[in-house]
């Protein structure tokens, strides 16, 4: 059994991942841990976290809130454009974005006192080389707990990080994705350590190539004939419809990607992906529109550079294999009610 902590910014599919890392028998899901990203403020993120649990019936999961802005980051209005994505669909969705990245109603228990970086440090400090560390939003949190304990790339087993593109054109900039563009430099921190990684880029999330991965009104369907009186179905039923139509509408995908999910999946099953070599990447910190371009170190080049290569890229995904794991895992909670 595969134990992490999950670091999420609670957009759509990070709480598809919550709910498939809390139900999965392969994981031993350690903690959760908030950072401010895509969804909003740190409140809204932990919110939807502590609600999102205490639907699966895993009130004994703990979950810390972390990092409310990003290391650096970006102009303020450039920052909050994901959070508002929704204003410029409303003339084509109307009142149905209502249900896309809705305000948290307060939940029934509170986030575990202290911070998320002094959870992550002190856990895999306790267990070394056991806990793997599962990133799926901004990469602040982690940079802060390598800064803060150095000791922790020898301690940690493996990061799993969603980020970055290097075929598949960014989701934030042409040339970047969200969650290195919205801390940079926490980002370039990470995947400089020398600790074993796997980065799950766009490519094989948000990229028809990958088309089988995507959820669809047919894999709703599909869940509701294997998960009948399930109240995480019904939530998924209800609210991730109009997931799937703007992701179809907006950015020309055939249903809506489950990055995270994958990422999670990646964990206990890496063999779900096919992966590179390893390498060294790195993260550009200047200009507007390449600011937050990941960049892998292949081939020989004059000038100087480099790290650690110990960043495998995922290249290709069995995305039928990993969508019939995610519709099974969903379908335990009706056995657990």
């Amino acid at each position: 059994m595969e134990r992490i902590i999950l670091d999420v910014d609670s957009a759509g599919d990070d709480i598809l991942a919550v709910l498939f890392a809390a139900a999965n028998p392969n994981l031993k899901l350690e903690g959760v841990t908030t950072v401010t990203g895509a969804a909003g403020p740190i409140e809204q993120v932990t919110n939807v976290v502590l609600n999102t649990l205490a639907l699966a019936g895993r009130d004994d999961i703990a979950v810390y809130a972390g990092a409310w802005r990003p290391i650096v980051g970006n102009a303020k209005a450039d920052m909050e454009a994901p959070v508002h994505f929704e204003k410029r669909l409303v003339a084509r969705f109307g009142d149905r974005l209502k249900k896309f990245n809705p305000p948290a109603p307060a939940p029934s228990r509170q986030a575990t006192p202290g911070h998320a970086v002094d959870f992550i440090i002190d856990t895999v400090m306790a267990n070394p080389g056991e806990i793997t560390l599962v990133t799926t939003g901004p990469l602040t949190n982690a940079a802060m707990a390598l800064l803060q304990e150095p000791r922790l790339t020898a301690a940690l087993k493996r990061l799993l990080v969603l980020g970055g593109n290097f075929q598949t054109p960014g989701n934030i900039t042409p040339l970047s994705e969200y969650n290195i563009w919205a801390d940079p430099e926490a980002s370039r921190i990470v995947l400089n350590a020398d600790v074993d990684k796997i980065l799950v880029p766009l490519d094989i999330c948000e990229d028809n190539r990958v088309a089988a991965s995507m959820l669809t009104r047919d894999d709703i369907a599909d869940m509701q004939a294997l998960a009948k009186d399930n109240p995480v179905f019904d939530m998924i039923a209800d609210s991730f419809p109009i997931y799937i139509d703007i992701w179809r509408e907006f950015f020309d995908l055939v249903g809506f990607p489950m990055d995270d999910v994958i990422t999670v999946a990646l964990a206990f099953d890496p063999g779900l992906a096919t992966m590179s070599e390893p390498l060294f990447v790195d993260v550009v910190l200047d200009g507007r529109i390449a600011r937050g371009q990941t960049v892998a170190h292949r081939g020989r080049q004059l000038l100087p550079g480099g790290g650690p290569k110990t960043t495998r890229i995922c290249t290709d995904l069995d995305g039928r294999r990993f969508l019939n794991m995610f519709k099974q895992t969903i379908a335990q909670y009706e056995r657990a009610a």
